[in-house]
């Protein structure tokens, strides 16, 4: 395990007090390298209820105003996904780090904009791709990295899940870039592929599909890949709430109880006559809403979304999967497992590779030119289907690897 070689703590402005953030709070607050100390949403009932709970918090109407505070070292961007490019760029621009969440931005030309301001600020721009920094996939890299299995050839990564169905704003039923299932969460499966891979994928050819008219983006896509290293796969989601694939994970019961199926659809179905319930619901997501309160800050670990599918990556010598408690390798004569037991997760992993990149000057992983290149293959796949042909793509840069203690090593006790 690797050790910090200095330790300060990076004050943290959140701007955008919603799903994202509330999600990323309990990983700021053990972290000993950061403090949440200062907060900006658009919603003045919200920022209320936060600065009621962080009582030495400076709360500030916009991330212009935020981003001035001398107590602020990184700006935390978590509004919604048209927004990513324009709140980056007033960070970056007032000389402030930015983790700005996915995709990083809906057109190139934001993407590039926001690494040139950081580059000329001298400032870190990095993406909060999470999932590709928990410990499974950290350990399954790892393995890719040591060739102890052989040479990696293939990875297959497949979710059918309620995302549609989920209460969803107006602005995230509504047609366009940055909207629909394939800019949502696309980012993060083809984030976790290009981790595994080693980062530089060759072309793609994929489809997005509207399968319900009342809910006319997206919700479901499928795509095959092929890496610079000869590496190959499929990507498929569906957010219809029909099959569950964490059927298909091993730990999970097969059969799913009647009365537990399909819940999504069934909520959305019984308040059918209220026009207001679902964007009711989704308002209940932010900061302080009834939901927020239910389950807690913390919605719960970030493993849940990788088992919520099978993944699988093929070797020379072996196949390996994951499980709710580690990774299965099937090899050529036995089949064995590999304990990721953890009370981290990928959040943790994330902050903790920032640290490092700040404080320690390592070099960034999943920075802007890495949430440049995961944003081409998700409008590469958008491309694709409308001309259904082969998407040559441009912009894939290596994956820059971290160590696999990584957001082990900033908890609390390095305080005492």
């Amino acid at each position: 395990m690797s050790e910090l070689k200095s330790h300060r703590v990076l004050g943290v402005g959140l701007v955008g007090l919603g799903g994202a953030a509330v999600n990323m709070l309990p990983s700021f607050e053990r972290s000993s390298g950061f403090a949440i100390v200062a907060a900006a949403d658009a919603d003045r009932e919200v920022l209320e209820r936060f600065g009621q709970d962080y009582p030495g918090v400076d709360i500030f109407s916009s991330v212009e105003r935020l981003a001035t505070s001398p107590r602020v070292d990184l700006v935390y961007v978590g509004t919604p996904t048209r927004l990513h490019g324009e709140h980056a760029r007033a960070a970056l621009e007032r000389g402030k780090h930015v983790l700005v969440e996915k995709p990083m931005a809906v057109t190139f030309d934001e993407a590039d904009a926001m690494i040139a301001l950081a580059e000329r600020n001298g400032v870190l721009l990095g993406v909060n791709v999470k999932h590709s920094f928990e410990p499974r996939i950290l350990k399954l890299r790892a393995l890719v990295r040591s060739g102890e299995l052989g040479a990696l050839r293939m990875v297959h990564n497949w979710r059918y899940v309620d995302w549609l169905y989920r209460p969803r704003s107006r602005a995230e039923k509504t047609p366009g870039r940055g909207s629909g299932i394939l800019w949502r969460q696309g980012p993060h499966q083809f984030d976790l592929i290009r981790t595994i891979c080693g980062g530089l994928l060759r072309s793609v050819r994929g489809a997005a599909a509207v399968f319900d008219r009342e809910r006319p983006v997206p919700g479901a896509y499928a795509a095959f890949f092929e890496c610079e290293n000869g590496i190959a796969g499929t990507v498929i989601c569906s957010g219809y709430d029909h099959f569950s694939s964490r059927q298909l994970v091993a730990g999970f019961a097969p059969i799913t109880a009647p009365d537990r199926y399909a819940p999504a659809r069934r909520a959305l179905d019984e308040r059918r006559n209220d026009p207001n319930w679902e964007e009711n619901e989704a308002e209940a997501e932010r900061y302080g809403g009834r939901e927020t309160a239910r389950r807690g800050a913390n919605s719960g670990p970030s493993s849940g979304w990788l088992l919520a599918g099978p993944l699988i990556a093929s070797f020379d010598r072996g196949d390996v999967r994951l499980t709710r408690t580690g990774l299965i390798v099937d090899g050529d004569e036995m089949q064995w497992e590999i304990p990721v037991l953890s009370d981290r997760d990928g959040r943790d992993g994330r902050l903790a590779s920032y640290y490092r990149a700040v404080v320690d000057r390592q070099p960034l992983a999943a920075d802007g030119r890495w949430g440049k290149a995961t944003q081409e293959v998700v409008e590469a796949i958008e491309r694709s289907a409308q001309t259904r042909t082969e998407i040559m793509l441009r912009y894939q840069v290596p994956v820059v690897d971290v160590d696999e203690s990584a957001g082990l090593l900033l908890g609390r006790t390095l305080d005492d």
